[in-house]
């Protein structure tokens, strides 16, 4: 960590060198001190295909660092942004804090800012429609009102199926973005199951979870609905597919004590699946609604950060499947459109998402009376031995 200007340790400021085999640095990251895009232009040259960045403080690196983009100062990130505009082709998407709930305006005039300096579409994601927030929805397309008015186009993705994403207690996950969780969750095991086991410390954690400042994250708090996955200690035989509620029902006691007592059985290794609660039909509706508006996209990417907790990679299939043969809230020929043709269009890819003559096209033929996919399952065929989601998809 260097200041770029003096190759001294700053006191008002952090960045991020990459230093090359002789020793000396090659590209520099969230220094805000002569923020130039000349790392990303060689990068682009040589085929990169475009820029993203994260300032969320949900994003660190495998050591629980902050990763690279948090650390850029604003000048920083439009030097990046006005890179990418110098390049044919290129892309652009960033996520900020507000993604994962709502926006602060300044982070709305940030992404803003960055797709009028790119000239390009800024993507971000994931867009969360649930009727229990009818005004999130609305809040976060005013990024694209808002950059239209100054020469941007700012669309959010969304996903038109349910990724349910699994919990553990034993590695990082999304509980520990709960407010005061991090503390008792970074202990190593003995100590964590320690903590866990004392009633004071549940007590704080319950409230923690289910308070305004968690925010989106809520979302994870209703703990009774959570399915048990894979279990390990012989006390937890038969738990699985079984939902926390159940099982505290059986056994007289509060379900966030109960689905404790199941993890620390299990040396805190229990995999768990929390219940979407945006099912209901006014939240499809919502969906909907979203789908035909030019502000929001579907899609949605984490580039295999949550390879292990989440599978959201089968979503066409899933989502052509329940057009037809499930919800069937919008006419087949739409629902490819909007997989096809409008993302296509939208990042100014030439001859691509029609079949019309004369452009370039992969045919995909699919069974419309089975197209979908089976229900995600981990796999352990990973370097190391580690583990990893998966879902096949039929009919296709």
């Amino acid at each position: 960590f260097l200041s770029a200007a003096t190759g001294k340790l700053p006191s008002w400021n952090f960045g991020k060198y990459l230093v090359g085999r002789d020793g000396k640095p090659v590209a520099f990251y969230g220094s805000g001190v002569n923020p130039t895009g000349d790392e990303l232009r060689k990068a682009i040259e040589v085929g990169a295909l475009g820029w993203s960045f994260t300032t969320s403080g949900s994003h660190s690196d495998g050591d629980g660092q902050p990763v690279p983009s948090r650390w850029a100062s604003k000048e920083e990130m439009l030097a990046m942004a006005t890179e990418v505009g110098k390049h044919e082709g290129t892309s652009l998407e960033g996520i900020v804090p507000g993604c994962l709930d709502r926006f602060a305006d300044d982070e709305i005039e940030l992404l803003a800012t960055l797709s009028a300096a790119a000239k390009r579409v800024m993507n971000w994601n994931v867009l969360t429609i649930d009727s229990r927030e009818p005004d999130r929805v609305g809040r976060q397309v005013e990024a694209f009102d808002r950059a239209k008015e100054i020469g941007g186009r700012v669309v959010a993705l969304t996903m038109p199926v349910l990724v349910p994403m699994n919990m553990n207690f034993a590695t990082f996950c999304g509980i520990w973005l709960l407010p005061g969780w991090e503390d008792t969750l970074r202990c190593d095991i003995p100590e964590r199951i320690a903590r866990l086991q004392d009633p004071a410390t549940r007590a704080t954690l319950l409230t923690a979870s289910k308070s305004e400042e968690a925010g989106i994250y809520r979302r994870l708090a209703d703990w009774e609905d959570y399915v048990i996955g894979d279990t390990f200690a012989p006390e937890n035989a038969g738990l699985s597919n079984r939902t926390v509620g159940e099982v505290a029902a059986e056994r007289g006691a509060e379900p966030f004590d109960t689905l404790l007592d199941i993890v620390i059985a299990d040396g805190l290794q229990t995999i768990l699946w929390p219940a979407p609660k945006d099912k209901d039909p006014e939240s499809w509706r919502m969906r909907v609604e979203a789908w035909n508006d030019e502000r929001v996209m579907i899609g949605g990417s984490d580039a295999g950060a949550h390879l292990d907790r989440m599978c959201g990679a089968t979503f066409p299939t899933r989502f052509l499947g329940d057009m037809l043969n499930g919800r069937k809230l919008i006419p087949i020929e739409r629902a490819v459109q909007l997989i096809t043709q409008t993302p296509a269009q939208l990042f100014g890819l030439v001859d691509r998402g029609t079949l019309v003559e004369g452009s370039n096209a992969d045919i995909v033929v699919f069974d419309p009376e089975t197209i979908g996919s089976e229900n995600a399952h981990m796999v352990a065929d990973l370097p190391g031995g580690c583990s990893r989601l998966t879902a096949d998809s039929y009919g296709i």
